[in-house]
């Protein structure tokens, strides 16, 4: 028997078939799969194509496959999974499947049971949070508006704010100022904002300025120190909410952290998200996952069939 995981994110998806021991048979990648960034039809056609080339590579076809576990950025309210169920049925067809909030495999990646807070700081970001009586919370995680904030994408933004303030004398300084004109192909700041101003930022620049944030960071820049920090202590916060409503404040929380962005391990960032998620469970610590999130998606997909055979 096999088993099927997905990893969809804003940026990219990652499809891994294993056998029901968790060994994985073959691996398939293509783009971005949250519909509430990329649409639904983008979406599907992402899942489908990371299926077809795992399916692929493992030498198997769909009907090989036993049970599917798609972790989902985006699948956040009841639209989402109404929504996303319906798209991964047309793909898997007559295959058994369960559609989670990608937050959830990367949490299952790195610890084997399921109490613990989950951040993900990548593209974007997220949180959910399990106390010990099976009691689950996934904030909204949408966009600023609803209340979220954080991730490359919100970090870009700061970043172009601060070295347009530094380029017009009415903030600190940063060498932001300096590094943008060639981050955009062009001499200078005017002609980024003549980019700027006749589309949105560029999706090439959008990937990068978060890089160029942390490198400049590194050297010593004092606004883009601020700005990774300001960062990791807001996606603490929301941690923080998760433990505080569950009552998980007397507990040993496990804080898995995901994403490209607490990947980097950067310890600004790291250490301002911890100094907030501590001032509501002292005894919280911080797990960043060395296996690849679909790995958790594929245990999931595993112990569900090893539940079907107790029974």
């Amino acid at each position: 028997m096999y088993v099927l995981g997905i990893d969809a994110g804003g940026t990219k998806t990652h499809c891994a078939v294993a056998d029901e021991t968790g060994k994985i048979m073959g691996e398939g990648f293509s783009g971005p799969a949250n519909h509430q960034t990329c649409g639904r039809e983008r979406a599907k056609q992402s899942l489908q194509d990371a299926v077809n080339q795992a399916l692929e590579a493992a030498g198997l076809e769909k009907k090989d496959i036993a049970y599917g576990v798609f972790g989902m950025s985006g699948a956040d309210g009841e639209d989402d999974f109404i929504l996303l169920n319906g798209v991964v049925g047309e793909i898997m067809e007559d295959v058994d499947f369960e559609v989670m909030h990608d937050g959830w495999i990367g949490f299952r990646s790195a610890v084997d049971g399921n109490m613990g807070i989950v951040s993900i700081c990548g593209t974007g970001a997220g949180h959910a949070g399990e106390n010990r009586q099976g009691e689950r919370l996934t904030l909204r995680n949408l966009d600023y508006i609803t209340g979220n904030v954080g991730g490359g994408g919100d970090l870009a933004r700061k970043a172009m704010h601060y070295a347009f303030r530094s380029n017009e004398g009415t903030a600190e300084k940063t060498e932001l100022e300096k590094e943008l004109p060639g981050l955009f192909h062009v001499e200078t700041m005017d002609q980024v904002c003549a980019i700027v101003k006749n589309r949105e930022i560029p999706e090439e620049q959008q990937y990068q300025l978060p890089r160029l944030v942390f490198r400049l960071a590194g050297e010593g820049d004092a606004v883009c120190r601020k700005l990774i920090t300001w960062m990791g202590y807001e996606e603490g916060r929301y941690a923080a909410a998760i433990i505080r409503r569950l009552h998980m404040e007397e507990e040993e929380v496990p804080v898995v952290l995901i994403g490209s962005l607490f990947g980097t391990r950067n310890s600004l960032l790291i250490d301002a998200y911890m100094k907030a998620v501590h001032a509501a469970a002292e005894k919280a610590y911080p797990i960043i996952p060395e296996a690849a999130p679909v790995t958790g998606a594929v245990k999931i997909a595993v112990e569900h069939l090893s539940n079907q055979k107790t029974f």
